[in-house]
This record gives structure tokens, sequence and C-alpha cells, in this order.
């Protein structure tokens, strides 16, 4: 058997630089959007991200499953940024509402790998969202959207907290409900269509 020398040794323990981390991250998304997460392996990043196995393993100790992760999580922070800088532009309640469903939807509906999974692979990303999975993404997307919605809750209503968490939740559902199957009645491209959906069925959860 060969010997690991001194200078091969470290570089195997050496960081990643966060750049390289960011490549093979983007890399990854690139190889879902073109064949779903079963089919991308390992080899297809490093090809993509033009970095060797050692360095994406380094990167992501545990390989595909820590890299997929990975990705989910910079999605999920990105998204959550985007919209809050959407939100924070809305004073009126129905304003609020519509931006914040329909840039929700169209993230969901237009995202290039989101777009594959559902298409290639639909119940790997329902058993993600279904039962009692679905419990954390609620209760987290609820926790965002909650202090958005408060100052629009009744001044006298006796538990505003609460109302606002409840809308927040009705939230969630509705715009997932309608990302993973699509209604005629609702475009996240058309605001006359999201203010229908808004003003006949959300507005009211949030004022009455």
């Amino acid at each position: 058997m060969g010997t690991i020398s001194t200078s091969d040794a470290r570089g195997l323990a050496a960081p990643v630089a966060p750049a390289t981390e960011e490549r093979i991250r983007t890399a990854a998304l690139a190889c879902i959007a073109r064949t779903g997460i079963t089919r991308t392996t390992v080899d297809d990043v490093v090809r993509e991200a033009g970095v060797s196995r050692a360095t994406l393993y380094r990167a992501f100790p545990g390989g595909k499953d820590v890299l997929i992760e990975a990705v989910l999580g910079r999605e999920v922070h990105r998204f959550f940024g985007e919209l809050s800088g959407d939100l924070v532009r809305h004073d009126a309640a129905e304003d609020l509402l519509v931006a914040g469903v329909g840039r929700a939807l169209r993230f969901l509906t237009e995202h290039p790998a989101l777009r594959t999974v559902l298409a290639t692979e639909p119940g790997l990303l329902l058993s993600q969202v279904a039962f009692h999975r679905l419990g954390p993404i609620l209760d987290a997307a609820a926790a965002f959207a909650a202090p958005f919605l408060r100052p629009h809750v009744r001044a006298d209503h006796p538990r505003p907290d609460d109302a606002a968490t409840e809308v927040a939740e009705l939230l969630v559902r509705v715009v997932l409900t309608y990302a993973l199957e699509p209604s005629p009645q609702v475009d996240p491209s058309d605001d006359a269509s999201l203010t229908r959906l808004v003003r006949r069925h959300l507005l009211p959860a949030l004022t009455a």
C-alpha cells in the first residue's frame, strides 16, 4: 500500500474556499434542473463545477445528500430574502397579500430545479410536504409571514398574535396547494387573478 505524504494530508484537510463551495452548489442546482435529484450524481456535479471529487467531499462531507441539503437551504434562504424585500414595500393589507402570494407562487412554479423534480419525480417532492413532514414547513413559513400580517389584524382582536399565525399558516397551505396543483383560476403572473383570490378568500380571513 502507498502512503500519504504530509503535503497530501494537508491538502485533504485544507478548507474549501467559500467561492468554491458556492460554485459546487450552483453546479448541483444546474444538474438537478436538467435531470432531477435522483439521476444527479456526484460525478455530474464535479464536472459541472470543474472541481475534483475530493474537493466536493471536503466541502460537503457525506457527499450528495449533504450537498442537496445545502442547495435546498441556499434556495430557501434566497426565497425568503427576496420575499421579505417585496413585503416591506407594502403597507396595505391587500397589496401585501397579493405581493406575497404572487412572489411565492412564481418562485415555486418557475424555479427550474423544482419544475424538473415535479415533472420527473413528483413523488420525491410530495413526500417532503406530506403528513408529518409538512409540520416543520408550515411552522417555519408561518413564523416568517406572521410578523408582516400582525399589523393588519383587527385592533380589538382578543389574540392578535395567534390570529396572525393562523392566517400565515392558511396562506402557506394555499400557496402550496396552487403550486402543486395549478388552477386556471389563479395565474401567478397576473395581478388581477391574484387580487381576486386575495379579496375573496384571504383578505377576509385576515381582517375578519
